[in-house]
């Protein structure tokens, strides 16, 4: 994978967020409410964006109706993960496999999507790749 100076930043942050996501979810304290600490997150993480849109230059009416369907799936999918994660780490669920067993299995699923649905080339160098991370699995979950 080729990675130019552009891309960087975006991987960094995800990286970066994908590291300090998990650790907050592992230690967030069991004895409070997932779900008052979920809401907390979200609100916090709303005014953050809300932030980024004002010094951006705010939205145009035009923008309002371009908004569809995705952001309520999009919203669903947050709560999905966030809750999914915070509770499984309240269950006992290890920091050190779990985001990779997710991850992992996410994109198998991904990888067939964007072949079959969205037209995206599958090459052996790709099913090498799916052949290794089904691999990594098996190892991970015996």
């Amino acid at each position: 994978m080729q990675i130019n100076s552009v891309e960087i930043v975006p991987l960094i942050m995800i990286i970066g967020g994908g590291v300090l996501y998990h650790v907050s979810q592992k230690a967030t304290p069991p004895t409070v409410n997932p779900f008052l600490v979920l809401s907390i997150s979200f609100g916090l993480a709303s005014l953050a964006c809300l932030g980024l849109l004002a010094t951006g230059g705010g939205i145009a009416d035009a923008q309002l109706h371009r908004v569809n369907w995705t952001s309520i799936t999009l919203a669903l999918a947050m709560v999905m993960i966030e809750s999914g994660y915070l509770m499984g780490y309240r269950s006992g669920l290890k920091l050190n496999i779990t985001s990779f067993v997710c991850n992992s299995v996410i994109a198998i699923v991904l990888l067939v999507v964007g072949t079959l649905f969205y037209r995206e080339s599958f090459t052996l160098k790709t099913g090498s790749g799916l052949v290794l991370c089904l691999a990594g699995l098996l190892l991970l979950l015996r």
